[in-house]
């Protein structure tokens, strides 16, 4: 992942991290709050006429909340002073009359101490029953002084700033009772909205209700420990919401209990954490998917260099077979024998290129391409790994036009499907079945075809009678690093390159199966005109020049095999296994060659290295460039860039030797 979206996401994370610690300071600032204000907390509830206080509401008449016991309205009026109840009874009547508003209540109540002091109750209608009716109050009560006048600016600034308290907290606080029910008391939150409109008419709903059911057995957990004994904590868990969604919640809680022991219920916070949730996720996705792509950038290079030992090696046995067979004729029965060695080691030379491909070391190019001979290849590289309950049919028709398309490419599209097969049946054995067909897309294709631009079309099937997939398999199996294989068998990466390799050739790709009887993937590749020729054999041809070649390798077969081609071929040769040694030598005699031909991979200096102290020697002289790799060069800047005449790919036939040293020495003399 680029480092950019990696500290954009560490900002995402580090700012909901603080928003979850600025709701909780909030909700503390609010305790602190009210103790500051002196004021008193209380809830009616109307039918029952029960009234739960706090510690400070009871202390400003001077008792404990233990003194009054179970509070109730009745209760609440002898503590009022007579001649107030009637006003107090007529401001109660017209505030719950009303549809909306605020109760703003001055009046006289009696301390602990026989003496009466004012106070005010303010409070709002938090509960309706289903008629509308209200069936909870809520609210708060504050002392007033003598000097309650000169206080009442600040008195009202500090409501204010309390209630902005409130209703800034980016949460919502709730009340759960000592039955198990819970009350929202402030304003729902977005997050809470759809849950409050479900159960409008029945504002005490069930705890667990609203919880995720995979959650419920931990939170009902943690309320069983809150009941115990007077304690906090905080819990992150799942809503599910009536749309069906899914919301993260971070439950800050507090146990209370009464002055005697008594549970009482439960003060809380939630605060929604779903997108930091969702960023640490990502995060995490992120990161697994980096530490994927870093192994297999591992694996690629130490293919690369795998490719390119096995170049060097493969260079003497071509060389040599190559000369050999030249050396003989036909009816010698060891002609027969070079013949067969030359084959394989082309045979090993392709697959080489199939693994720098694979490390990105080799592009490929887009040519005319028979896949009925892919899959020629492909199966005979196959079957010797295939289990003998394992059977191949094949179901080609050999009249299918060509594709354009990179062959190397393509062959690891039908290796990667069957090898999906042999996985799928590894188990239990089945048949492997591959099919080839053309098939118009004007002419009513099958079903199972999908919509194709007008024209003709090749169909590669590729089917297994394995286990198969169900549909939500079957709608990620084209992801990256999606795999229902063992860590050892697959990389998740297999289908999504097939998919790319397809897609980029202008083609579809499509997968049907059933569980438990096997799986089926369909390739689509609109065919072209001409047919691919095989490329005619180089003709090997004669010295044009009287030459002194330099060459420099430091794997001493590939000089001993150059040097006996060179000579063949009529250049008299110096060949050094030094970089170094071969460097000192240009100094000492540079006007006595006439070529330089240098590996690019050598010890203490590359051939690139090599090429360009040689030109600060002497810029007029060509350089051959050889080499078993080749992504050491950049593709995107021409091989002049670096003084180079020529490349030439490890291993290298006598006839490509001589037609590249012909070509180079003739742009470079007058014959």
């Amino acid at each position: 992942m680029p480092e950019g979206g990696i500290v954009a996401l560490e900002k995402k994370i580090a700012m909901l991290e603080s928003r979850a610690a600025i709701a909780e300071q909030r909700a503390e600032a609010l305790d602190t709050a009210l103790e500051s204000a002196r004021a008193g907390f209380w809830e009616w509830e109307v039918e029952s006429g029960t009234i739960r206080i706090d510690r400070q509401w009871a202390n400003i008449t001077g008792h404990g909340p233990a003194e009054f016991g179970a509070m109730t309205i009745e209760k609440w009026r002898e503590l009022c002073h007579p001649d107030d109840l009637g006003l107090v009874a007529s401001s109660m009547d017209e505030f719950l009359d009303a549809a909306e508003g605020a109760l703003d209540l001055e009046l006289r109540v009696r301390h602990k101490s026989g003496e009466w002091i004012r106070v005010v109750d303010r409070g709002k209608i938090t509960r309706r029953d289903r008629n509308g009716k209200p069936s909870q109050l809520t609210g708060s009560r504050q002392a007033l002084d003598a000097q309650r006048d000169k206080c009442k600016p600040d008195a009202k600034k500090a409501q204010e700033e309390l209630q902005a308290l409130i209703d800034n907290i980016p949460g919502a606080m709730y009340h759960i009772d000592a039955a198990g029910q819970t009350i929202i008391r402030t304003k729902p939150p977005e997050f809470l909205k759809a849950l409050a409109s479900e159960h409008h008419g029945t504002p005490l709903f069930n705890t667990l209700s609203m919880i995720h059911h995979d959650d419920r057995h931990m939170v009902a957990g943690a309320y069983s420990k809150l009941r115990e004994a007077p304690q906090s904590r905080t819990l992150v868990y799942r809503i599910a919401t009536p749309e069906g969604g899914v919301r993260w919640i971070e439950d800050h809680m507090r146990s209370l209990f009464s002055d005697d022991g008594l549970f009482s219920g439960i003060d809380g916070l939630l605060c929604e954490i779903t997108d930091r949730i969702t960023s640490l996720e990502e995060a995490r996705q992120l990161e697994a998917q980096l530490r994927k792509s870093q192994r297999l950038e591992t694996i690629g290079t130490l293919a690369g260099g795998i490719a390119h030992d096995f170049n060097n090696i493969l260079t003497p046995i071509l060389g040599y077979s190559e000369m050999g067979l030249a050396g003989i004729g036909e009816d010698d029965p060891m002609h027969e024998y070079f013949a067969e060695i030359m084959q394989a080691a082309e045979r090993a030379q392709k697959l080489v290129g199939q693994i720098l491909t694979f490390s990105r070391a080799e592009e490929g190019k887009a040519a005319s391409v028979s896949i009925q001979e892919i899959i020629d290849e492909a199966i005979q590289l196959l079957r010797p790994s295939l289990p003998s309950t394992i059977t191949i049919e094949e179901h080609i028709d050999n009249s299918c036009r060509n594709v354009l398309a990179d062959p190397t490419q393509m062959h690891q599209v039908v290796v990667n499907l069957c090898t999906n097969a042999f996985h799928a049946m590894e188990q239990t054995g089945g048949v492997l079945k591959i099919g080839l067909r053309e098939i118009s897309a004007e002419n009513g294709a099958p079903s199972v075809v999908p919509k194709l631009p007008d024209g003709n079309y090749i169909e590669l099937t590729v089917s297994d009678t394995g286990t198969g997939m169900d549909e939500p398999t079957i709608e990620r199996i084209f992801e990256p690093f999606f795999t229902t294989k063992s860590i050892e068998k697959g990389t998740g990466l297999g289908l999504s390159v097939v998919h790319g390799i397809v897609t980029a050739a202008n083609g579809q790709l499509s997968a049907e199966s059933d569980p438990g009887k096997g799986s089926t993937f369909h390739v689509w590749l609109p065919v072209v005109e001409n047919k691919s020729s095989n490329s005619p054999e180089e003709k090997l041809q004669p010295a044009k020049y009287t030459a002194n070649v330099l060459f420099v390798d430091d794997e001493p077969a590939a000089v001993q095999m150059v040097t006996i081609m060179m000579t063949k071929l009529g250049y008299n040769i110096r060949a050094e296994k030094s970089p170094v040694e071969a460097l000192n030598l240009f100094r000492e005699q540079a006007n006595q060659f006439d070529l330089v031909i240098t590996d690019l991979t050598m010890p203490d200096m590359t051939g690139i290295q090599l090429t360009s102290e040689i030109h600060k020697i002497s810029p007029s002289i060509p350089v051959i460039l050889m080499t078993g790799y080749g992504k050491i060069i950049d593709h995107d800047t021409p091989l002049k860039h670096y003084g180079i005449n020529r490349l030439l790919k490890k291993p290298v036939k006598l006839a490509q030797l001589a037609s590249a040293v012909n070509e180079v020495l003739s742009s470079t003399k007058s014959p």
